[in-house]
């Protein structure tokens, strides 16, 4: 149980982490902000919990390692789509414009 909590705050500090980094890099949330927080980190909770118990089923290392990356950048994504924008477009939407900035009309 011990190992299972600590696999499960190890997971959360990169989605805690892009959460705060979307308070400061976007913050006209209005308070959508104190919805969107707590919900947001009770799916990440969620999706690492099922992530925890189908893992324990899965013997090899490498696949385990594959899976975790791949939950934790899922985890993130969920951060980034569910935080709110007031008058701005979303978040995706201007982080795509930042790194594609004549690409997409």
């Amino acid at each position: 149980m011990e190992k299972a909590v600590k696999t499960i705050l190890l997971a959360m500090i990169p989605s805690i982490l892009a959460i705060f980094l979307l308070i400061e890099y976007f913050p006209y949330t209005g308070l959508g902000r104190i919805l969107s927080i707590p919900i947001t980190l009770f799916f990440n909770i969620i999706i690492l919990l099922i992530s925890l118990l189908i893992t324990r089923k899965i013997k090899s290392r490498v696949y385990k390692s594959f899976y975790w990356i791949t939950v934790i950048s899922i985890s993130v994504l969920v951060a980034i789509i569910m935080h709110p924008q007031e008058n701005s477009p979303s978040v995706l939407s201007q982080i795509r414009e930042l790194i594609f900035p004549h690409t997409f009309k």
